[in-house]
């Protein structure tokens, strides 16, 4: 190959160079294993020159940031694997992580096959997903709209995300958040949602409650109980005024002609003639402690007044 240079006199001076062709290329382009294993990055150079001690292969993840070194990463973990003398710089990544994502980049210098050559695969460290955080973003009340989500925070390649509900009307809907518009107690429900991608799957789920505008659980007790409380206060006022407003009854008996009323507020016992001597009043005094006190014409009467003292009270005759 004739290699022509321009030099900054215009002069050109013809320069000729052997050529041996070096090549160097990954078989692999993309090559994908799960966190945790070990990887080989395969790479090959071939030339017809001689190698020599002289010659350099060189490994590099490219990255975006300017000076980044990956040294400290890689030590005790990256080592060659292939045969250089046969053209196989190859090398194995032990127990690869989230880190060693990325594109690598292969490259032979020899001495006598100038210039250098490059060759580049890309790595991808599968992670199954984490299990997914279930969420409702908004109000479930009725006639409300509610977002439902679902994240996983891991996840190699990025995890697609199905929604499902235990209705057979509702067909799976593949996306990380659903929307449900005018909700209503048909809306409640158990609803999944799957995470998943090539390494693995997950699964969250979650109840949707759909209760009425400005109304919970606590909520019902609170009126409930307060309810119930006031029925109870009422019923004992409207007792109490019917008890000051009734009028008091006097208990009464007969015997032969006579009539006995006994007024439970002043405790006293009065007999009175129904057929003759009318307007005769024979007052008694009431002693708890003695017996009671009526005519001596009267022969003893015993008689249980209805549990207004719980004991048989007995009459006597005058003496």
């Amino acid at each position: 190959i004739l290699l022509i240079l321009l030099s900054t006199a215009f002069i050109l001076f013809p320069v000729l160079v052997t050529a041996h062709a070096l090549t160097v290329e990954a078989p692999v382009k993309e090559t994908q294993v799960a966190r945790g294993n070990n990887v080989t990055l395969r790479c090959q150079f071939k030339t017809d020159a001689s190698v020599d001690s002289g010659d350099i292969v060189v490994w590099k993840k490219l990255s975006s940031v300017v000076n980044q070194t990956y040294g400290k990463d890689y030590e005790n973990r990256l080592q060659f694997s292939g045969d250089v003398n046969t053209g196989d710089i190859s090398v194995t990544i032990s127990a690869v992580t989230m880190a060693d994502n990325g594109t690598y980049a292969c490259s032979v210098r020899l001495r006598n096959d100038p210039p250098r050559q490059t060759a580049t695969l890309s790595l991808f460290v599968l992670v199954a997903p984490s299990k997914p955080e279930c969420k409702i973003l908004g109000t479930a009340e009725y006639g409300q709209t509610i977002n439902l989500t679902c994240n996983s925070e891991e996840g190699s390649p990025k995890p697609s995300y199905t929604w499902q509900s235990f209705d057979v009307q509702n067909e799976p809907l593949q996306r990380q958040v659903i929307t449900l518009t005018n909700i209503s107690a048909d809306t409640s429900g158990f609803y999944i949602c799957t995470s998943t991608n090539i390494a693995g799957k997950e699964f969250c789920n979650m109840t949707v409650s759909v209760m009425p505008p400005s109304m919970n659980i606590a909520l019902y007790a609170g009126i409930i109980g307060g309810a119930v409380a006031a029925i109870i206060v009422i019923s004992i006022l409207v007792y109490c005024c019917c008890c000051r407003t009734q009028k008091e009854k006097d208990y009464e008996m007969t015997y032969e002609g006579f009539r006995f009323s006994f007024h439970p507020q002043h405790m006293e016992w009065k007999a009175q003639e129904e057929e003759r001597n009318q307007g005769k009043l024979s007052p008694f005094s009431f002693y708890p402690s003695s017996s009671y006190l009526f005519s001596q014409d009267m022969p003893i009467i015993t008689r249980h007044l209805c549990g207004l003292w719980g004991r048989t009270t007995t009459f006597k005759p005058w003496n």
